[in-house]
């Protein structure tokens, strides 16, 4: 990333009021007209279908970017050995959150956690030790915004983690490395709203991010993210820095593909 002045770019395409994608970037000056057609076209074709409304903010940052390493990732190289009830326990047990509450929490964002039963907009706040509830409109939730990778460590990641790499599993990693460097966040969960993806993932505080295939069944068109914070939390401060404090990821590291097992051992 050059010194340049940098800008945050963000997209969010809708139907019918319905949000379809969304995607954001930080960008120098330079490069701001190729990443809006960018970003632009992932909304045009997105698998949800065509939008009728497509949103593009562009903004100079106020806040000089915090520069974090990317969480390592995690593959389950024997998912199709375990259910998915069986994977969760494990890896809320690896997070210390007991397994009752982190799977009520994963049935409320399949089933649709807002009050309306529907898709958030944003992610739930979980106190970890009592399951409660913590963000202050249960409809929106609340988002992680601004945060992107640098061009060369982007190139690094496709290196590492070859085929496996897309664009949604990118921002998954990105977004999730920012949240998990909060001192409050133990863990993250997050599922796709997407009926055609059905990857989701468990970041787990000083472990890594751990991709699961098949969190839920295909044609499903809901999900969300849950960030589980320990104990007491100054909420307005909180939310300020997942949705104000820019963030860069400026290195990255490891990849690894192991059995379950290794990955609960793992320290």
């Amino acid at each position: 990333m050059t010194r340049n002045k940098l800008f945050s770019i963000k997209m969010r395409a809708s139907r019918e009021r319905e949000h379809i994608s969304g995607a954001e970037r930080i960008v120098p000056e330079d490069e701001i007209s190729s990443i809006a057609k960018e970003l632009t076209e992932r909304a045009l074709y997105h698998p949800k279908g065509k939008p009728d409304s497509i949103n593009l903010k562009i903004e100079l940052l106020e806040k000089s970017p915090i520069y974090l390493k990317l969480l390592d990732i995690y593959e389950i190289a024997d998912r199709e050995d375990y259910t998915i009830k069986e994977i969760l326990t494990k890896l809320f047990k690896k997070a210390g959150i007991d397994s009752t509450i982190g799977l009520s929490i994963y049935r409320a964002l399949i089933s649709g956690a807002s009050p309306a039963g529907t898709v958030m907009r944003g992610a739930m706040i979980v106190d970890c030790q009592t399951g409660i509830r913590l963000e202050p409109d249960k409809f929106r939730g609340i988002r992680a915004s601004y945060m992107d990778i640098t061009p060369e460590m982007e190139k690094n990641l496709k290196k590492l983690v070859g085929e496996r790499f897309t664009p949604n599993m990118k921002d998954a990693v990105v977004l999730s490395t920012k949240v998990l460097n909060h001192p409050d966040v133990v863990a993250e969960l997050c599922i796709s709203d997407d009926p055609d993806y059905t990857t989701g993932y468990i970041s787990i505080k000083n472990f890594g991010y751990v991709r699961i295939k098949n969190i839920k069944l295909p044609g499903l068109p809901k999900g969300g993210r849950a960030f589980f914070v320990k104990g007491k939390i100054e909420r307005k401060a909180f939310i300020e820095y997942m949705e104000t404090t820019p963030v860069l990821i400026n290195e990255i590291g490891n990849y690894v593909f192991t059995p379950l097992s290794s990955i609960i051992l793992g320290a």
